[in-house]
């Protein structure tokens, strides 16, 4: 990440309380809705105070550059899982 950020120092974005997060060893690549293709290097799995799960994909200074909503955070889990077929996302737990 650049500058040394990391997603460990974040407890929230967007407003949203930070559940999971998990940083790539390596940038990945995904393409949204558009057919757009984004450079991601990091993910997390938000709440707000449950009443809704997001999904944030983050770019090298921790923009986000995509963002899904869930009701729940299995949901949100299970599409960066299709979105990063053959990684194995380890999630850590905030």
């Amino acid at each position: 990440m650049a500058d040394q950020i990391h997603l460990e120092d974040f407890n929230y974005f967007k407003g949203a309380r930070v559940l999971h997060y998990f940083e790539f060893n390596d940038p990945q690549s995904v393409q949204d809705d558009y057919f757009n293709s984004h450079e991601v290097h990091a993910v997390t799995v938000c709440d707000y105070e449950g009443e809704e799960t997001m999904l944030f994909y983050f770019d090298e200074d921790l923009e986000i550059v995509l963002e899904y909503e869930f009701m729940i955070p299995k949901q949100a889990k299970e599409k960066a899982a299709e979105d990063f077929q053959g990684i194995d996302i380890q999630w850590k737990n905030k």
